[in-house]
């Protein structure tokens, strides 16, 4: 038993360590008390208690705002997290530019270590990048190449799916919804040489590399870098610029040789703005930072866009035979009548209820997700006090469920005329950011999951197994990072439609 009351001891003796250094050590720094001040909770495990408390992040928000105000300060992980929930706060958050609240030094602090090339986040942005390959031009191209990929897929009568698996099977749909984005995007985002030869390599290194485990479990982060359990990843990373190096070559003797590619080249884009940076700072190429610019436009999709596809497919199949279906049926045939071969990026555009379906699943499951950006310098709040430079300021989701009517209802018509209730405050419900920190894939994003809809509804007939008929009771409404989705597998079965 003495070692139990030994371990008591050194548990209490942490407690009271902790709480001295935060409330009088790092307190007393700010004598004139203009500073928002560092909260702990007297319960609180020393390290880690802020964050086991967010695992319950609704309510513990609800707690901390009624008994500190609309600011207050947690010490998480060795960071100070403030929170805002004034709509003036809010208004400056989505309209500091950079240099004051920085993205992506918010970035290098929550999801760095989940970047195999994290040194480049705050050195190289990707951003730039990501406007030029996700413009409208060529944005139009990769509606033909998402289409084709799908059609190739799954189509009836050769489809890879099918060959694979049989002309019925039943799937972890979450899972298939991951490998089916990441498959798509290979086909956006690198070249047909490394579809046609690399896709299935690809996928399993995406799957490998792990960025979503790998970002909402910070300790098991942190356990492979003590322990050095990264030396995998660094094979997978290199593996990865093995199999688009080839293009990274043709497109860098194309820019020696001034030849413009004829068409969409994604590559070409990314070589292009690699050497554009590294020369402005007199460094050579390197086809490492290539390989981070593109695996940039893949990131997103582990994170979110799979399970914002999975979760709207899963509501389909869920109301196939009510008032939802048939509306979201009724965009679709008002789309496929309409264009003569090929679906257009307009025709996209012209799905009004299927897009307000995609803003419901967003909101519907969006109970704790965090927006966070980094101080570069002290910040003014409304009440007159500042946020020291350093801190994460971060402003939350949950309170927008107070801004709509019957929240727990799934109800795309909130989000279409007369209602709009998405535009009540375009400060709390801002899914995709807004003002100088949008979200630069949005349209992308939109125009994959309509498209996934569109031809898996066309060319499968999918249904929830029976195990599986009450998905939303798996959902686990408690991740901080991502959209809430099912913390088991959630199946369906899915046949080849013929005809």
């Amino acid at each position: 038993m003495s070692w139990l009351v030994t371990l008591i001891l050194i548990y209490v003796v942490c407690v009271l360590l902790f709480h001295l250094y935060v409330r009088y050590y790092v307190q007393k720094r700010d004598p004139t008390r203009q500073y928002i001040p560092i909260v702990v909770e007297p319960w609180y495990f020393p390290f880690f208690g802020p964050v086991l408390s967010m695992l319950d992040l609704e309510t513990s928000l609800k707690r901390w705002q009624t008994k500190y105000g609309d600011s207050f300060t947690l010490r998480l992980i060795g960071k100070n997290f403030t929170f805002i929930h004034r709509d003036a706060d809010l208004k400056k958050f989505y309209h500091a530019p950079e240099e004051q609240l920085s993205l992506l030094r918010a970035a290098v602090v929550t999801i760095g270590d989940t970047t195999p090339e994290n040194q480049y986040l705050l050195e190289y942005s990707a951003v730039p990048y990501l406007q030029v390959i996700l413009s409208q031009p060529f944005l139009r191209t990769m509606v033909n190449k998402i289409e084709k990929t799908l059609v190739d897929y799954f189509n009836p009568t050769n489809g890879t799916f099918w060959i694979e698996h049989g002309d019925e099977t039943v799937v972890n749909f979450m899972e298939f919804c991951y490998r089916l984005i990441i498959r798509m995007n290979c086909e956006s985002f690198t070249s047909q040489r490394v579809y046609q030869n690399h896709v299935d390599e690809i996928i399993k290194i995406f799957s490998l590399l792990d960025s979503e485990k790998q970002t909402l479990n910070p300790f098991r982060k942190e356990l492979e870098k003590i322990f050095r359990r990264n030396n995998n990843r660094d094979k997978l990373w290199q593996r990865w610029i093995e199999i688009i190096k080839p293009d990274m070559d043709r497109c860098i003797k194309m820019i020696e040789e001034k030849i413009e590619p004829p068409e969409y080249d994604v590559i070409y884009e990314g070589v292009k703005q690699a050497k554009k940076e590294l020369e402005k700072r007199g460094q050579s190429f390197t086809p490492r930072l290539v390989a981070f610019f593109v695996y940039m436009t893949f990131f997103p999709a582990q994170l979110n866009t799979y399970s914002a596809a999975g979760l709207l497919l899963l509501r389909y199949m869920s109301h196939e035979h009510d008032e939802i279906g048939q509306r979201i049926r009724a965009d679709i045939e008002h789309v496929t009548k309409n264009s003569n071969d090929d679906i257009t990026l307009d025709d996209l555009n012209d799905m009004p209820y299927i897009e307000a379906c995609f803003y419901e699943v967003i909101r519907y499951s969006t109970d704790a997700q965090l927006a966070v950006r980094h101080a570069g310098q002290d910040i003014l709040l409304s009440d007159g006090r500042y946020v020291p430079s350093g801190n994460m300021i971060v402003t939350s989701m949950v309170d927008s469920r107070k801004l709509f009517s019957e929240p727990q209802k799934f109800d795309p018509d909130r989000h279409l005329p007369p209602r709009e209730e998405n535009k009540i405050d375009p400060y709390r419900i801002a899914p995709f950011g807004r003002g100088k920190h949008p979200c630069t894939g949005e349209r992308y994003v939109k125009m994959q999951v309509k498209l996934m809809l569109i031809y898996l509804s066309k060319m499968c007939h999918m249904e929830l197994t029976k195990e599986s008929l009450d998905y939303e009771k798996l959902i686990n409404r408690k991740q901080v990072v991502g959209l809430s989705r099912p913390s088991k597998p959630v199946y369906v079965r899915i046949s080849k439609r013929q005809g």
